[in-house]
């Protein structure tokens, strides 16, 4: 069916690809990717939304940042070209 989403196919009825964008478009997520009721921003964020006198803003949580991959010892060492 990845093949219809791209436009018609060969050989394949309008009906089953009509019932395919159907499906598509009638499909509702558990989880709404706008849910606003919480959102975690971090120090920097909030000192910015301060300024912009937003500081007393629903919902809004500061958390602190979470540094990726800080450990250096789990990173390959560097290819050094002779």
């Amino acid at each position: 069916m990845r093949r219809i989403s791209r436009g018609p196919v060969r050989g394949i009825s309008f009906k089953l690809q009509e019932e395919e964008r159907e499906r598509r478009d009638n499909y509702v997520p558990e989880f709404s990717a706008l849910d606003t009721s919480a959102i975690e921003i971090d120090p920097d964020t909030k000192d910015l939304l301060k300024a912009l006198n937003f500081e007393n803003l629903p919902g809004v949580q500061v958390t602190n940042p979470v540094a990726a991959n800080a450990d250096a010892r789990h990173r390959r060492p560097r290819k050094v070209d002779a």
